[in-house]
């Protein structure tokens, strides 16, 4: 794991891959390697095989009890992602708000689940999953923009206008 770890903070994703692996091997109980190969897998394009290591991470988390609970949140925010990435962004959102719903303060997840929303059209429950990651991160700009992004779709311009301002106060290069 230890060796997997620094070749993955050096980039050298298939690498680090290998170590992933090997340490599931090792240590089939635990989930750690199984998420961070999933990591790997996500950066290298390989998306269905990424989904594939989160979901045994998220199995073998959910068989060990509370072991493994402080990193749920984050395995269910990675699925989601991989999930979008091979276009399922329906099931995406469904491990976004169990990402949320574990832990309220996850911005991020948050985040993710209201761009997905909108995505998918519900624009409703996208600006409350928007705002509430606002709310907990004020100087978010992506959520800014997307809030911004999901206010026009619902041709609320005059908001939409308010949020894109305040994305570009945070982050300038977007404008």
């Amino acid at each position: 794991m230890a060796i997997g770890r620094v070749l993955y903070e050096h980039q050298l994703y298939k690498e680090a891959l290998v170590s992933f692996k090997r340490a599931c091997e090792l240590q089939p109980t635990d989930v750690r390697p199984h998420f961070r190969a999933g990591n790997c897998l996500y950066v290298l394009g390989r998306h269905s095989e990424a989904k594939e290591e989160f979901l045994l991470a998220l199995e073998t988390a959910e068989a060990s009890g509370n072991q493994w609970s402080y990193l749920l949140p984050q395995i269910h925010v990675n699925l989601g992602i991989s999930l979008e990435g091979e276009g399922m962004v329906i099931s995406a959102c469904e491990h976004y708000r169990e990402a949320a719903i574990l832990c309220p303060t996850h911005f991020r997840a948050l985040k993710l689940l209201g761009s997905a929303l909108f995505g998918v059209g519900e624009y409703k429950a996208a600006v409350k999953a928007l705002e509430e990651a606002i709310y907990l991160k004020d100087d978010y700009a992506d959520a800014h923009c997307d809030l911004a992004s999901t206010l026009h779709a619902m041709g609320d311009d005059d908001n939409a206008v308010t949020e894109f301002q305040k994305a570009i106060v945070e982050k300038p290069l977007l404008s």
